[in-house]
């Protein structure tokens, strides 16, 4: 087991299998497959755009780029009947789509271990910002052992909305559960959030208790070195969550097809290294937990507390001096 796997498996308890490379597949990505991509971009798109699978088509046809139907299609290489033809599985293997099967894994469990970490008492409200179909955290709320948890989703995407209220009633959360269609830039709108909250489920929220926030802050603060956009609306979150609340978080801090997404593709995102996440959370006023990398070393994952114990691990109550941060190379994390 290499020391990232280890690291989730056997120190944080993550239990669902998480995956990495071998080192011979990890040579292959890097030094030729990513090579081909980023030096012959449309010809590489050309050649994906020939599988007729779900996750290729909406990558290289409909040139979706990283909309919760693209990686909802990533998710469902855990099941067979989803790989599609050969190139689609090829592309089901690559290190990004590793890594982001990897974050959902990762994040459910930090979700879980937050809502089992809450004492009974008062409604609690959990929010995802880019929510997408709200999957993730439907499937665990509905596991949790407490009832009084509600969710807000909050997506801008018409179509998000319609298919989060199907997944809410599947996992019978439609009366615990909405979409929110617009921002949480300021504390003015995370109010307005939790306004909304209260009259639809005719409930006092005193707080969020929860916010979720994976693979959205790719696209905050591009082309520039500041990082003001981001750090603006962390202090919104944080100034309307519970003192007893929780932040989950993810950043990409290194991707080989980068050069291959810009130039193919025109799909860009702002890459951030561990170092500069964590900086940016404790600018925001939260107080780190877990700051790492997932076995593909592509995504950072944080878990961050509003206050209580600094730098506590939440499930097995350990505390630590500082969070471990693998600094990355990145030039594009770099702004």
């Amino acid at each position: 087991m290499k020391p990232l796997e280890r690291l989730w498996n056997e120190d944080y308890g993550v239990k669902r299998p998480l995956e990495t490379d071998s080192w011979a597949r990890r040579l292959l990505n890097t030094h030729i497959v990513a090579r081909l991509m980023n030096r012959f971009p449309r010809a590489a798109t050309k050649f994906l755009s020939l599988s007729r699978g779900e996750l290729a088509r909406r990558l290289f046809a409909q040139r979706e780029g990283g909309s919760y139907r693209v990686l909802r299609a990533m998710y469902r290489f855990e099941e067979p009947h989803g790989r599609g033809d050969p190139i689609n599985r090829l592309i089901m293997q690559s290190p990004a789509v590793k890594a982001a099967r990897n974050r959902r894994k990762i994040a459910q469990w930090m979700l879980e271990t937050c809502l089992d970490a809450m004492p009974l008492g008062p409604p609690r409200l959990v929010m995802t910002i880019g929510a997408g179909d709200g999957r993730l955290e439907a499937e665990v709320i509905a596991q949790a052992r407490q009832k009084n948890i509600y969710y807000c989703g909050v997506d801008m995407d018409q179509q998000a909305a319609h298919e989060n209220r199907e997944v809410l009633e599947m996992h019978g959360l439609r009366d615990r559960g909405f979409t929110h269609t617009g921002s949480v830039a300021r504390t003015c709108d995370v109010e307005e959030v939790l306004d909304r909250a209260g009259r639809r489920f005719g409930v006092e929220f005193d707080g969020l208790s929860v916010t979720v926030c994976q693979g959205l802050i790719e696209y905050l603060d591009m082309h520039t070195k500041s990082n003001a956009t981001l750090v603006e609306m962390l202090r919104a979150i944080h100034a309307r969550t519970r003192e007893d609340g929780s932040l989950l978080i993810s950043q990409t801090g290194f991707h080989d097809r980068v050069a291959y997404l810009e130039n193919g593709l025109a799909w860009y995102m702002r890459l951030r290294e561990s170092n500069e996440v964590a900086q940016v959370l404790e600018d925001a006023n939260w107080q780190l937990s877990i700051c790492e990398q997932e076995p593909m070393r592509q995504i950072t994952m944080c878990l961050a507390t509003k206050s209580g114990v600094k730098n506590w691990r939440l499930h097995d109550e350990s505390p630590l001096r500082r969070p471990h941060i693998t600094r990355g190379v990145s030039a594009a994390g770099k702004g």
